[in-house]
């Protein structure tokens, strides 16, 4: 795979047209002024330049000819569709259409167009294509792990493009029936580029309801492991910037010099302090001993074995913490899981958590009232 930079989105869509005719590339370029206000064009006259031009600019659409040098318009079509698949490309010829449709297809293009064409064929072909980024919204009310969750719950069938206005970059992360496949971020793929994405400020997610036949999965781990790494990254960095020395290096005074590792530091004591976050309320009580409470002011017994802890269900639990700490909803007190085809389960966060699986005709409102009336 070719190298490629960090690159940044702006605020018109970009489009590449790539053709070996200079006098073509002028006249389409001029054409499309009328729609400078949609998209802009870029322009390279061969398959080599095309790619350069691809590492250093954030392009929507990619408009090629076959016939080049250097550089042919299918060789150019397989490095785009492995390196960049969220790029539609549109393939113009002056050859029979079906062989090469045929090549071209099962090689990524999405759309063709046959010479001699005219300026406002090709200007709706792309105008199309744009449409489709962001034919699902666009969002910027949520972080982007809240809406992977949102699409793994609603098997969604996706492309989403992750733009951070903080440090002016863009993402793209692929979803098919709600399985995470890949993500690209730079010259990053796979599980290098999600985490890299779910660390994004200030996001605004692009949300296309497709994603490219050509994507394979690169992300070999689930979606709930991702985000649960993703936050123990971010912690882990946010602990790292809060032990960062400051610089209290001393110049020396005219005249005179300081030693190798003789500026003035900071007290031991006071280098080791760190900013304290807020403590965790913690219960008076177990998990365990506020569900037995909770069974016992029912009146009646509600569950259908031993309350027990189990370790199968911490990973969902301790996703479950997660997700409100994202939205700030406040402590999980308790939780009440349905399952199709097995009991229910009530639970009641803790170290360990409680588990107590439950009569379906439990009365499972009054035992969220009960677990809120505990300290």
């Amino acid at each position: 795979m070719s190298e490629k930079k960090n690159i940044s989105k702006t605020s018109v869509k970009q489009v590449l047209i790539v053709d070996n005719n200079e006098d073509l590339l002028i006249s389409l370029k001029e054409g499309m002024r009328k729609y400078r206000s949609r998209f802009s064009v870029l322009l390279a006259n061969n398959g080599e330049k095309a790619l350069e031009v691809l590492k250093h600019e954030s392009v929507s659409v990619v408009v090629s000819d076959v016939k080049m040098p250097k550089m042919n318009g299918l060789e150019l079509l397989l490095n785009i569709t492995n390196d960049y698949p969220e790029i539609p490309v549109i393939i113009i010829t002056a050859y029979g259409r079906e062989e090469l449709e045929w090549m071209a297809r099962r090689s990524g293009a999405v759309a063709f167009i046959s010479k001699p064409f005219s300026l406002s064929e090709l200007s709706n072909k792309i105008l199309t294509l744009l449409k489709k980024e962001s034919d699902g919204g666009v969002i910027k009310s949520i972080s982007t792990g809240v809406f992977m969750q949102l699409a793994e719950m609603e098997e969604m069938t996706c492309t989403i493009r992750v733009h951070s206005d903080a440090d002016d970059t863009v993402g793209v992360v692929f979803f098919r029936d709600g399985k995470l496949l890949d993500a690209r971020y730079g010259d990053k793929i796979g599980d290098d580029a999600i985490f890299i994405i779910l660390a994004l400020e200030k996001t605004q997610i692009r949300i296309q309801n497709s994603c490219p036949a050509t994507v394979e999965p690169k992300i070999r781990i689930g979606l709930q492991a991702v985000l649960l790494e993703a936050m123990r990254l971010k912690d882990e960095a946010d602990f790292q910037e809060a032990v960062e020395p400051a610089d209290n290096t001393v110049e020396p005074a005219p005249g005179k010099t300081v030693k190798e590792n003789s500026a003035r530091r900071p007290p031991a004591k006071a280098a080791a302090t760190l900013p304290k976050k807020k403590p965790v309320q913690k219960r008076k009580r177990s998990a365990k001993k506020i569900l037995r409470y909770i069974q016992e002011k029912t009146g009646k017994k509600i569950g259908t074995d031993q309350i027990h802890s189990d370790r199968d269900w911490e990973h969902s639990i301790t996703l479950a913490l997660k997700i409100g700490d994202l939205f700030k909803a406040g402590r999980l007190q308790c939780g009440y899981i349905h399952r199709k085809n097995e009991q229910p389960v009530f639970f009641i966060p803790g170290s360990p958590s409680a588990i107590l699986n439950v009569d379906r005709m439990s009365p499972r409102d009054r035992m969220f009232n009960i677990a809120r009336q505990i300290d």
